[in-house]
């Protein structure tokens, strides 16, 4: 598994996303996504979540390749999120690399007494967050869509 390249195609789609931000362009998919904020992004980025979840379970080598073709359409829409809230792939990295070597569930119990300690206002909304985004994922149907592949 190629593992010194692997990252070379993300950071070149994050600069054009970036660039795109920069200058926007009225015949850009990644401009619209951008303008439409996070209800826009957020709604294509659990569409395409759903659609991984659903090619995972196709057999074959056919159901494979729509896996790994909707992997690149999450990978997409969450590199736009990051962009539109400022954040960056370093960023990402920064925060696996803080996570590296501890637990999935210490870290996780760590983020609960973190939360249990600010101010209460931040949990609720958090909390009301996650069930907006399960219940679109829920209540969204996902479509079937045609091999198509929108330009930066």
């Amino acid at each position: 598994m190629p593992t010194a390249t692997a990252s070379a195609p993300l950071v070149k789609l994050e600069r054009t996303i970036h660039a795109r931000a920069k200058k926007p362009n009225a015949k850009s998919y990644t401009s619209q996504l951008l303008l439409g904020g996070v209800p826009k992004i957020g709604a294509k980025i659990v569409e395409e979540a759903a659609e991984l979840v659903e090619a995972a379970g196709e057999p074959g080598e056919a159901g494979q390749q729509h896996f790994i073709r909707e992997a690149g359409d999450l990978f997409y829409h969450l590199l736009v999120m990051l962009c539109h809230k400022n954040c960056d792939l370093f960023d990402v990295e920064a925060e696996l690399a803080r996570r590296f070597g501890v637990s999935g569930l210490e870290e996780k119990a760590s983020r609960k007494k973190a939360t249990a300690d600010s101010p209460g206002a931040a949990k609720p909304a958090k909390k009301a967050a996650k069930k907006k985004v399960a219940k679109a994922a829920i209540t969204t149907p996902v479509k079937k869509k045609a091999r198509r592949k929108t330009r930066l």
